[in-house]
């Protein structure tokens, strides 16, 4: 430990932690800030010791725990935003900014309210009482929400849909049609004399257009990463290389237990900007090399199976899916595909559009949208994605209200 350091340049491990863990650029030392220590002592004591880069399973030992002005804003310093991704029950921008702050204060709340309970003891715990959680984290989301019209923490960065649209020369379809609610109460457009899906009316649409057209969404795409890329992510000589177990996701799928747990070798980086820098010029090296993809797919299928169950794209539907894409899209295209999911795979796996539409002239990805839908953060992240690195045709295709 060098005593005399000042630590005048911290770099944060892993915004994503609930406790944060920061490293000086100069003595290397790692430490969390003293304004953590409260919430982290009584409520997670087991974060204490150890953390991680962003992106990687390797542990970083903490060296001097709790130290003062460490994290940027008791620095005098703007804190950074580390927004999540929207998912079900926390799609606002207050819910995915300000994540850390309601979950501390959520916590801290209930416990303060149950003394009786003991928050490192197994069993009872706050997520034992999910409706008297919900309504304090409810409570607490309405004080930030107040606090932030006042004196924002976080500067939301996130583009609008239409400067997504502008900015990657997206065309724009907007077709009024007759809506009818069906039994199931879901939206049912009228086409002709049958009340058919959005995302149906949408196929009809370019099939009259004289395309043909598929179903896609992200999986496929999964599939493919995990056929063409498994040879490279699972190299035995990666020194990153680790056994990774998880459960099988045919046991999942039919309830059963047959297979049992899967091991295989991933490496801890997996999936992240970092692994991507790291392993480059090994990644590009194999995506330029690859030739006759549909030779290719059949033979490395079966020797893709633990990876591909590992990226959830192993359903027999999806597999085939996947082949029919890689025949529409070419060797050329299917190239583009595997490098911009190769460089932030969990940044880039979702979001793709529905549609994949297609002539002897053109390829086209096509997002479907009812009368009030938006573009969700994954799909802008795409949009954002193919003008940058795969430079496909998009399209989104709104049905509107006649």
């Amino acid at each position: 430990m060098n005593k005399n350091c000042t630590h005048p340049s911290l770099q944060c491990l892993n915004q994503y932690d609930l406790i944060r863990k920061y490293q000086c650029e100069f003595c290397k030392e790692v430490m969390m800030c003293t304004c953590d220590r409260e919430h982290g002592e009584r409520f997670l004591p087991h974060q204490l010791k150890f953390g991680s880069w962003y992106g990687s399973r390797e542990r970083v030992p903490v060296t001097l725990g709790f130290q003062d002005n460490t994290c940027p804003e008791c620095r005098g310093e703007k804190p950074e935003a580390a927004p999540k991704a929207p998912m079900h029950g926390a799609t606002s921008k207050i819910a995915r900014y300000y994540w850390r702050e309601i979950f501390f204060e959520t916590t801290k709340r209930f416990y303060d309210s149950h003394p009786e309970i003991d928050p490192n003891e197994r069993g009872l715990s706050e997520f034992s009482f999910p409706e008297e959680r919900r309504l304090i984290e409810k409570q607490v989301i309405e004080e930030i929400k107040d606090l932030h019209e006042i004196s924002p923490k976080y500067q939301y960065n996130e583009l609008s849909q239409s400067e997504v649209i502008s900015q990657t020369n997206t065309e724009f379809v907007l077709v009024n049609v007759e809506h009818v609610k069906t039994e199931e109460r879901k939206v049912g457009i009228r086409d002709d004399n049958e009340i058919v899906t959005v995302e149906e009316f949408a196929s009809r649409y370019f099939k009259r257009l004289g395309y043909s057209v598929m179903h896609v969404e992200s999986v496929p795409f999964h599939v493919l990463f995990g056929v063409f890329m498994f040879l490279v992510i699972q190299d035995i000589g990666d020194e990153k290389g680790r056994f990774v177990q998880f459960g099988s996701r045919n046991d999942f799928d039919s309830g059963r237990s047959d297979e049992g747990p899967i091991s295989t070798v991933l490496p801890d980086d997996f999936g992240r900007k970092s692994y991507y820098e790291r392993q480059k010029e090994l990644v590009n090296w194999h995506i330029s090399e690859l030739d006759d993809p549909e030779w290719l797919f059949d033979y490395w299928l079966g020797h893709s199976s633990d990876f591909r169950q590992y990226l959830w794209a192993h359903r027999d539907s999806d597999v085939s899916k996947a082949k029919e894409v890689m025949r529409v899209l070419g060797l050329e295209n299917l190239k583009k595909v595997l490098h911009y999911l190769s460089m932030d795979y969990w940044g880039n796996f979702c979001g793709w559009p529905d549609l994949l539409v297609h002539n002897d002239d053109e390829i086209r990805f096509v997002e479907v949208k009812s009368k009030n839908d938006k573009l969700s953060e994954d799909q802008k992240n795409w949009l954002l994605g193919n003008h940058a690195h795969m430079g496909f045709n998009a399209t989104i295709f709104k049905v509107g209200k006649a």
